[in-house]
Formats: structure tokens, sequence, C-alpha cells
């Protein structure tokens, strides 16, 4: 895998959007965790509160993640669903002690070696990009019905596979503290071979089209991490440039080997 982070307060004095990006080479290949947590502006320390829900997914991630390459999708949706449930029980017992409201986004993908797990809630989102134009057969996995499908027409370089948690007010309708608990959407998948997927808040991918993140996205020839993250970097500028205030944060890897035995 190779990666790649960007991650700007905006127009704020203060980030509370928190990134996880570990990667971590075992005998069976190498596992990849992606995490943005966007904490709520309108509620207390959302910066603390996104950073506690991406410290539990860390040590999530090497107590247990790590071996869950080859384990079936409802363990995986248990021990994930486990770990944030864990998290919003501990964030609303002390919000209550403390007379506070606060809360956060999180949207959370693990990769062993082909195989990802995506986990989310909020409004922040998650996509796959495909180099080249790839023919996509309708929706995918079991939200096929809330998965989004960014591009129009039969040929779709970029699909985003999370649903925007929002109603028709545009207001958050789920996140992980001071609300009742919903339970995470889950997406299952692979990752071919030159394909990369982005993690991003709303703040940095809402002032783009489908084809312009799909243009950001292309990377043609060696990819790098350089690379990567000045793609990142500009689309943050860009994005500023459109009036965007908000807190920006992205993580962007690629596979680019293709591992003999993959999961």
């Amino acid at each position: 895998m190779v990666s790649g982070i960007y991650w700007s307060a905006g127009s704020y004095s203060v980030n509370e959007d928190t990134i996880v990006l570990e990667q971590v080479l075992t005998e069976r290949g190498e596992c990849t965790l992606i995490a943005v947590c966007d904490g709520i502006g309108s509620l207390d320390k959302g910066e603390t509160v996104s950073g506690y829900v991406a410290e539990c997914l860390v040590k999530w991630f090497y107590r247990t993640g790590i071996d869950l390459g080859y384990a079936g999708r409802r363990r995986i949706k248990r021990s994930l669903n486990k770990c944030v449930y864990d998290a919003h029980l501990e964030l609303d017992a002390y919000a209550r002690e403390q007379n506070i409201r606060w809360g956060t986004t999180c949207t959370c993908i693990c990769v062993w070696r082909s195989r990802y797990v995506c986990m989310h809630i909020g409004d922040s989102g998650a996509y796959v990009h495909r180099r080249g134009r790839t023919k996509v057969s309708g929706l995918i996995t079991k939200m096929r019905a809330r998965c989004e499908r960014i591009c129009a027409g039969g040929m779709n370089p970029i699909i985003r596979i999370t649903h925007a948690h929002i109603n028709e007010k545009g207001e958050l309708t789920r996140c992980i503290g001071s609300m009742g608990y919903y339970r995470p959407d889950f997406t299952f998948g692979k990752l071919r071979r030159g394909s990369g997927i982005l993690v991003a808040s709303d703040g940095f991918t809402e002032r783009f089209s489908c084809e312009e993140l799909a243009s950001i996205l292309d990377i043609r020839g060696e990819i790098t991490s350089e690379r990567i993250e000045r793609r990142l970097s500009g689309a943050g500028a860009e994005a500023e440039l459109r009036g965007g205030r908000d807190n920006r944060s992205a993580v962007y890897v690629v596979r680019i080997t293709e591992e003999k035995g993959a999961v």
C-alpha cells in the first residue's frame, strides 16, 4: 500500500477532525487501518471526542483487527461494533456526568491485502477509486439501496460506499457520543491492484463533483506518498478557494502490488 494524508483546520482555529493511518506487515501480508472521525463543531470538545474514538479504533486494530483477515463477515462486524459501542457508552456516561453534549462521526476502513471492510456512522465519506474507467454493475454490498453511484452511466471509476446519515434539513442523525446508539453501516469488498480508497470528512469532499474527485485521485505513472499528499493538499486549497470553511481531512491509500495468497 502507498498512502498519503491531508489535515487542515480550514477557517477555524481548531481542527476537530482526527485521522488514523496504521500500516503493519504481518506473516500473512500487509494490513492497513484508515479512519476519519469528525467531531461535531456545534457540540462540546469535538477534537477530544473524535480523538478518543480514533484511539479506540487503533487499540482495536492492534489487539484484534490485524488477526481478522480470514474471519467471517459476522465476526468482523461484531468485533468492530463492540469497539464503537463501548466507546459510545463511555462517552455518553462522561457527558452526562459533566453535563455536556458531544459527538463525532466515524468512517473506518480496515484492509487485509485485497479484502476490506468499511464501518460508517455520520456524514464523512469513503470512496473506492479504480484507475482507468471500470464498468460497475449495479450497487455493491448489502446496503445497495443506500450506497450512492457517484458518476452517471455504466462506466464509473469512483464509487462512494457510504451513505450520509443526514435528514432533509441537512442535520446529522447519527454519531458516537451524546445520541442514542445506532449500529454502524458495514460494507465489504475487494481492492484490486491499482485501486485506491479515499476516506475524507465532508469538509474535504463537499466542494467537488464526482468527476473532479476521480480526477484528483487519478495519479498516472509512479504512485508515491509525496505525490498523493500533493494531490490532496491541492484539492484542499481548491476547496477553500470555492468557499469551504470547514475542517478538512483525508486519507488515501492505493494498492500497488498483487500479493500471492491474498485474502
